[in-house]
Order: C-alpha cells, then structure tokens, then sequence
C-alpha cells in the first residue's frame, strides 16, 4: 500500500452536483424508500482514510487531509428499488456529528482538479461489487492478511470462503434466498478493522466527498454510489 505520510493540505473545492442531505434526512427520496443502517464504527488509528473496493484493490492511496485518530461510526443508506432489487446508494463514515453544508470531492496525492475534464471526477474503481472504508495501517495488515489466508487456500476465493459467509451475518432476513446481506465490519487479527458493503449497482467508478460546514470543518466522508440524485439535466 502506498505511503501517503506526507503534509496534508484542505482539499480542493470540486463540489458535488447533489446535496446528499437529501438522502441522510429522508425516508424516501422520488418516490424510492431509503432505510439507514448502521455498520458499526470504523477505528480509525492513523488519520489516513482509504476509500476502495477491498476485495480487487485494497492498495489505494489514502485521501487528503487526514482526520483525527477515532472510532466513528459507519452508516449505509439503502434505496429499495423495488424489481431492482435494494441498493446501497451512500455509505458514511461520520467523523464529527454536525450537519454539513456543502460536499467536497475527497483527493489523493497528485490528484488535482485542473487536470479534469468537465463531467470528470475522481474516485476509486470497483471490480468486485464491494466498496469501503479502512485506516491505511488496517489495510496494511489487511493486504498482509489476504496474502496469508491465499497461501492457505491457493485454489480458493477470499469472498467464497470467507466474506459471503461474513456479509450473511448481516441479512436482515437469512430466510430470503435474495437476501445476501449488505455490510461486513471485519475485525482483523491485530483488533483493528475494515467495512465493506455492496455498491450500487455494482461494479463501476465512484467518487467520495468530503461533507463540510460552510466554515470548511469536515464532519464526515461518503461514498456516493450513484443510486439516487443523478447529474441535473442539461437546459436548452
């Protein structure tokens, strides 16, 4: 995993089209339930947070800035699409419990917002139909951990073997067929751990911001899956 223990400086202003309080204080939103559901906290002991899909590429860099060390808690937001099946449209990591403001896209290092083009954003790629949340030295120990458990099982998968039975823990109805579970909180062998939970609609490119108060404190981190509250229309 990358080493990302440089100066932190605030995040460039890339905001985001929606505002995601429309979804973190509704029940419904168009006309589709959402229903909040906690995933536990997320010990964070470094300050470097990494958003990714940690079952295809755990080594992401960490964002920009760094947070205060803490355990805070980790919050999915599930839009019920009816024949579409439900969905984890957001998923939270709240670092201090004030309303944001305004939503700032979260960066890496070398990440810089004149380099996009319009309609461009950064984020991270999902592969295998996960994203989450992790400090960077968890997922130090986690990618050390992936290789451990690969040499035990070198004809094996790590989510056949380990993690389905994982997010199972967390169905809400283990007597549906459909019902595979939505999140896992992984607790690694040294204590620290990871959050995983399935994204949107599956594999694909999301972004992360950072939620801030108009003073520009940052107060939590989301994952926006690109479920609910699309691009506004372009206007003749």
């Amino acid at each position: 995993m990358s080493d990302n223990s440089h100066d932190a400086s605030t995040p460039r202003e890339i905001l985001s089209y929606a505002d995601f309080n429309i979804i973190l204080d509704s029940a419904e939103v168009g006309g589709v339930p959402v229903e909040a559901v906690s995933a536990g906290e997320l010990d964070v002991t470094s300050g470097d947070l990494v958003v990714c899909d940690p079952l295809a590429m755990p080594d992401m860099p960490a964002l920009l800035p760094t947070v205060p060390p803490g355990k805070y808690p980790v919050t999915i937001y599930i839009a019920k699409l009816g024949f579409s099946g439900n969905r984890v449209a957001l998923a939270k990591l709240e670092i201090r419990p004030k309303r944001a403001e305004k939503w700032v896209m979260a960066l890496r290092f070398g990440e810089e917002a004149e380099d996009l083009e319009e309609d461009e954003y950064y984020g991270f790629p999902v592969d295998a139909g996960v994203g989450g949340f992790f400090d960077r030295q968890a997922g130090i120990e986690y990618i050390e951990f992936i290789d451990a458990f690969m040499e035990k099982h070198p004809s094996g998968n790590i989510f056949d073997d380990l993690f389905s039975d994982e997010f199972m823990k967390n169905a809400r109805d283990p007597e549906d067929p459909a019902d595979y579970g939505d999140w896992v909180n992984y607790t690694l062998p040294s204590g620290k751990n990871i959050t995983m939970f399935h994204a949107g609609y599956g594999d694909g490119f999301y972004p992360a911001y950072w939620c801030m108060t108009k003073e520009g404190e940052i107060v939590s981190l989301i994952i926006d899956f690109q479920v609910l509250l699309g691009p506004p229309e372009d206007e003749d």
